[in-house]
């Protein structure tokens, strides 16, 4: 009489249950989602307004760029002209490409001219092939270049928020101060859109395995 009591659950109630869980998951999933949705170009104008700030009056010390998207290395090309002091690293480099060709691909005529002859400031990375091998090769470039204090990091705006959360997570010990500028972009082909809705997936699961399940290492297909 005084024994403990079961409760058995029916089929359709423990569907109904099942369901109700997933519902709730999901809805989480996607608020996650599409708050980085909003919030990616967002941070990015707020990170390019920050190292307006800096560099106003000051060239940084070294302008690293990952190349992976349309208008990254041209963008870090005009910064290079206007600022021939700092030394470029390029990041992702297709084997076949030199610096030379690069800048005869990249830019324009009057920066191709303004650029071409300062080889000797730039250093090429071969190996990088995603966002985390990209890190890696900046932190090893940074690493042999202890005397730059100030950097400036250069992607795409939707790319950002994920490069300085990956950069910031492994870069534990003395590091130069860090500051990020980006290629806008305008969102207004599904291409573009596409771009940012794989990139809000790609950086809740980069969130997950660096603060959540501190993960060493992030695979990235990017």
């Amino acid at each position: 009489m005084f024994g403990r009591k079961y409760v058995f659950e029916t089929k359709s109630t423990r569907l109904r249950r099942l369901l109700l869980s997933g519902l709730i998951f999901s809805s989480i999933v996607i608020g996650i989602l599409g708050t980085f949705i909003v919030y990616l170009p967002i941070y990015a104008k707020m990170q390019k307004g920050r190292a307006a700030g800096a560099f106003f009056q000051k060239s940084p010390d070294a302008i690293a760029v990952f190349t992976g998207d349309k208008g990254r290395i041209a963008y870090a090309l005009e910064l290079l002209k206007k600022n021939p002091s700092a030394k470029l690293f390029i990041s992702g480099v297709f084997a076949a490409n030199s610096f030379q060709t690069l800048v005869e691909k990249q830019a324009s005529p009057s920066t191709g001219e303004a650029v071409k002859n300062v080889g000797m400031q730039v250093d090429l990375d071969y190996k990088s092939r995603n966002t985390f091998e990209n890190v890696q090769e900046t932190m090893k470039f940074l690493k042999k270049n202890a005397e730059f204090k100030k950097v400036l990091i250069i992607s795409s705006d939707y790319h950002i928020m994920r490069i300085k959360l990956i950069m910031t997570h492994y870069m534990t010990s003395e590091k130069p101060d860090l500051y990020f500028d980006s290629v806008n972009t305008s969102y207004s082909t599904w291409s573009d859109v596409k771009k940012l809705l794989k990139e809000a997936v790609k950086i809740t699961r980069t969130f997950f395995l660096l603060k959540v399940m501190r993960e060493n290492i992030v695979i990235d297909e990017d």
